[in-house]
């Protein structure tokens, strides 16, 4: 049967056309207005993207109580796996982080990720979201993934951070206070990261199987949580793997703003990663006063997360 299945679906990925199989409300510089509108307004909201490990989990959850249709969302390429497998067990464990390595885990973590995705007011769009998620979507703003990032707009959104208090949730903390320092010497564009009153949380890192004093995933988001509860913020801008979905929605419950931008946070903040060094636009954005995570934020097995993109 499994391999009828993929079959099917390599003739079908050769046929078909290769164009984007997804609605977007707006793109570009617009996308970037829109977030910075939210920001100007301070009333709460959740900018968020789901990563690829994530999607894949909630993707192979949903897949396990349906029926025939999932049989022909694989064969068109809108999902990757009919049930949760090893293999969506351990990618989960290795490139997101999130443990114990169990079924269990990966249902429990799927059913959490849909009462957040509630909470999405604009969604940065580049899996197959609205075929899996298109109700619970469908009244979301959506946006191409890249404009979440506020680097590509002459007019970024992140002026509007200029004067607030902004929590970056990020494992790279250290690298990010001290490539802060000097966040006027980052970027061409002073607008891409203005004068704010930086305040940082070290997010717990769990990917490449790094040990954790945590027993399960739920109990370091719910340290994280609590971490938030006790700083004073206006906006929080977090990047730190499978829990920065959650968080992003916890900041909303609480009344805060919320940027969920993932990986390329440590764009924001001048710090490299191999997955850019080649990358057309942003390896251009580069300069003398860029830095690589230090040595104490790269873990030992670092190469097992997508090669080392991040270091």
């Amino acid at each position: 049967m499994e391999i009828i299945l993929k079959i099917f679906r390599k003739l079908y990925s050769y046929f078909a056309s290769n164009t984007q199989d997804f609605k977007i409300d707006y793109e570009g510089q617009n996308a970037s207005d829109q977030i910075y509108n939210l920001l100007s307004s301070n009333k709460p909201f959740l900018v968020a993207r789901i990563g690829a490990v994530e999607f894949e989990c909630i993707s192979a959850f949903l897949n396990t109580n349906k029926g025939i249709s999932k049989y022909f969302d694989y064969v068109l390429g809108r999902t990757n796996n009919l049930e949760i497998n090893n293999n969506v067990i351990q990618q989960a464990h290795v490139n997101a982080g999130i443990f114990p390595a169990y079924k269990e885990t990966i249902e429990n973590f799927a059913k959490q990720a849909l009462i957040d995705i509630e909470q999405i007011d604009i969604l940065g769009v580049w899996l197959k979201e609205q075929h899996l998620l298109k109700e619970t979507i469908k009244n979301r703003i959506k946006i191409p993934l890249k404009d979440i990032e506020p680097y590509y707009h002459a007019n970024p959104w992140s002026k509007a951070l200029t004067g607030k208090k902004v929590l970056v949730i990020h494992p790279f903390e250290e690298s990010i206070i001290s490539q802060y320092s000097k966040n006027d010497e980052l970027f061409e564009n002073p607008e891409i990261l203005p004068n704010f009153e930086l305040k940082t949380i070290k997010a717990v890192q769990t990917i490449a199987g790094q040990p954790s004093e945590f027993n399960t995933w739920f109990e370091a988001l719910d340290y994280m949580k609590e971490q938030m509860d006790q700083i004073d913020y206006d906006v929080a801008i977090i990047g730190c793997g499978a829990y920065g979905l959650s968080l992003g929605a916890h900041a909303k419950r609480m009344g805060k703003q919320a940027i969920h931008m993932g990986g390329a946070t440590q764009i924001l903040f001048g710090i490299k990663g191999s997955r850019w060094d080649n990358h057309p636009e942003i390896s251009k954005l580069y300069n003398n006063h860029w830095s690589r995570p230090l040595i104490s934020e790269t873990p030992a097995k670092k190469d097992a997360v997508e090669d080392g993109c991040y270091w």
